[in-house]
């Protein structure tokens, strides 16, 4: 496996900004329907999972990072820029918080924190596609 990304990190690296360039659009284009979606279910129809269990925290935390931490620090060691660090930090702690703090269907609903995390998150993997490819 190792022999096929040797010598092709930038491909590997171009393609994993992509996919997550494709999921911050596809979320914020959806965002408005998704809101109304939210807006329409009722306490009472809300699914049967604990919201502060440890298996789906851990699974957040999972998936959060391999859709924006370890970009992050990708992002950090290859630039090694003191913007990068300070963006980097507060994207991490507002993505954080969220997990940690938005786990009922009432915060989430009138919560703006994900998608102003979501509007931060593309316009500094597009920002930092657009330096990494102009440095090569």
């Amino acid at each position: 496996m190792t022999d096929l990304i040797t010598g092709r990190e930038d491909l590997v690296l171009l393609i994993y900004c992509f996919i997550l360039l494709w999921v911050n659009v596809s979320y914020l284009r959806e965002h408005k329907k998704i809101k109304e979606s939210l807006a329409e279910i009722s306490s009472e129809e809300e699914l049967d999972i604990n919201p502060h269990s440890f298996s789906l925290l851990l699974f957040m935390m999972a998936f959060s990072f391999l859709r924006s931490w370890l970009f992050y620090i990708l992002a950090i060691l290859i630039t090694g820029n003191l913007f990068v660090i300070i963006l980097s930090a507060v994207l991490f702690i507002a993505n954080v918080y969220q997990i940690l703090f938005e786990t009922s269907l009432a915060k989430v609903k009138k919560s703006k924190v994900r998608f102003y995390h979501v509007i931060g998150d593309t316009v500094f993997i597009a920002g930092f596609v657009i330096y990494y490819f102009a440095i090569i």
